[in-house]
């Protein structure tokens, strides 16, 4: 199993209009991620984050793939420590709305 980019880049927008930008790139292992750099942002944000959009990157440049989520949804996964499995769904070709929605069960109290 090979990954279905090199690496996927990220933009979070946060409510106060900081832009904060990172990557996070597959493991060797399939479903695995070796590593996420730390979020740059534009200027510090002093709000959460409102918008998170998520595009894969291959041998040519973006694949056509771009994932956003809302404030709530970024919220849960980021709550239930689901951040970097997302991640890996996206990578690998996966199901990432599947983790969002397991991380919005279980930020609701609730285990699927």
């Amino acid at each position: 199993m090979t990954p279905r980019g090199t690496r996927l880049a990220c933009s979070l927008h946060s409510i106060d209009g900081c832009v904060g930008t990172f990557s996070a790139y597959p493991g060797d292992a399939p479903r695995s991620i070796k590593s996420v750099d730390p979020v740059q942002w534009d200027k510090p944000p002093q709000r959460e984050v409102q918008q998170a959009m998520f595009s894969l990157i291959g041998d040519m440049g973006m694949t056509g793939t771009v994932v956003v989520l809302n404030q709530y949804q970024w919220r849960a996964l980021a709550s239930a420590k689901l951040v970097e499995p997302f991640y890996a769904a996206i990578l690998w070709g996966a199901s990432p709305m599947k983790v969002v929605e397991d991380a919005m069960l279980l930020s609701k109290g609730h285990h699927p």
